[in-house]
């Protein structure tokens, strides 16, 4: 069984978007300690249009600049020990602007269908540029922010032109059409990997692309009141350590998480962390070669890294912890 660890580097995107501190770099740092003390890696997707942003006011804001030079060489740390920096975009960053105190989001384009086919191809062309410039390292894989990767029609073009050969985008049940999300995955193959080709979710023997889809669980409502109960009586071990919040949505209450089962990603990130094991042997007895767990260094808590290091150190021989590019060397 072919385990993925997979984070997306990332701040946040609410009205309090944290420090990069909290958010990337100490969480990452915790993440680094883990890998070389357990002899594994992770794949991390990158999120290239805050590094362009920080470039471009950091000769104006000197902290920028500063911020800008302690990410880069986190991820060139990353590339040298072995881990995977992939493309990772989320497109609303080309409206951001920074006021002099905090970063000011435009929502209405946080989608790349939300641009020209030509500006899709230029963004895709520029943030993969610069992970490169920084990693030295072939780009292989993306993870759209957002999960918002259709009509992929629309963003082919951009994958052909970077010679993107492994999406991991989809989580089979996933849905969210309410703005600015735009993503259904209700159609996806019931598979741990298929190759497409025109629609994300249609596959196609002979697929240009590989899909390796984020593994998806169903949680219980007992699930979310003992995430919330711990949330608050042992706030210093499973409140998240990145000191912002989410981007607003419309989506799903807590009221509705504390009352209905909920279909999501997989998560390492807080509680989720528990459910590892279980999702682990579940795609085993299914007879899947492959989980793809997904979480955010901003997200992660103390918890979630105590228990994520003893889920791998328990489980190292008994699975094969992967990276994208490694896994793609081995199957092309």
């Amino acid at each position: 069984m072919n385990v993925f660890i997979t984070f997306d580097y990332e701040i946040f995107f609410g009205a309090e978007h944290g420090s990069t501190e909290k958010t990337i770099l100490y969480p990452t740092n915790r993440l680094i300690e883990i890998g070389r003390k357990e002899n594994i890696q992770f794949t991390f997707f990158i999120d290239c249009g805050f590094l362009l942003k920080l470039k471009e006011y950091g000769p104006n804001f000197p902290h920028l600049q500063e911020e800008y030079h302690e990410i880069t060489q986190q991820i060139k740390c990353l590339a040298d020990e072995g881990h995977d920096c992939e493309l990772h975009i989320h497109p609303h960053w080309e409206k951001t602007i920074f006021n002099g105190k905090s970063w000011k989001f435009d929502y209405n384009y946080y989608k790349l269908i939300d641009f020209k086919d030509e500006e899709i191809q230029d963004i895709f062309k520029r943030y993969a540029a610069e992970l490169r410039s920084i990693t030295n390292k072939e780009i292989i894989s993306y993870r759209a922010g957002g999960w918002c990767l259709q009509p992929f029609g629309k963003i082919k073009p951009a994958f052909k032109q970077e010679n993107i050969k492994i999406d991991s985008s989809v989580f089979v049940g996933g849905k969210n059409m309410i703005e600015p999300y735009h993503y259904d995955f209700t159609d996806a193959p019931k598979k741990d990997m298929y190759r497409f080709s025109e629609d994300i979710v249609k596959e196609e023997e002979t697929g240009t692309f590989i899909e390796l889809p984020i593994t998806s669980y169903t949680y219980s409502p007992f699930f979310f009141w003992r995430l919330f109960i711990l949330g608050n009586l042992f706030p210093k071990r499973h409140k998240p350590i990145g000191n912002g919040k989410p981007m607003p949505s419309s989506g799903s209450s807590k009221f509705h998480y504390l009352t209905k089962k909920h279909k999501l990603y997989a998560g390492v990130e807080g509680y989720f962390v528990t459910k590892m094991k279980k999702i682990v042997e579940r795609n085993k007895e299914n007879g899947f070669k492959n989980v793809v767990f997904l979480g955010h260094p901003k997200a992660l808590t103390h918890f979630s890294l105590e228990e994520l290091e003893k889920f791998i150190h328990k489980n190292k021989n008994k699975y094969s912890f992967q990276t994208f590019s490694k896994f793609y060397n081995e199957i092309r």
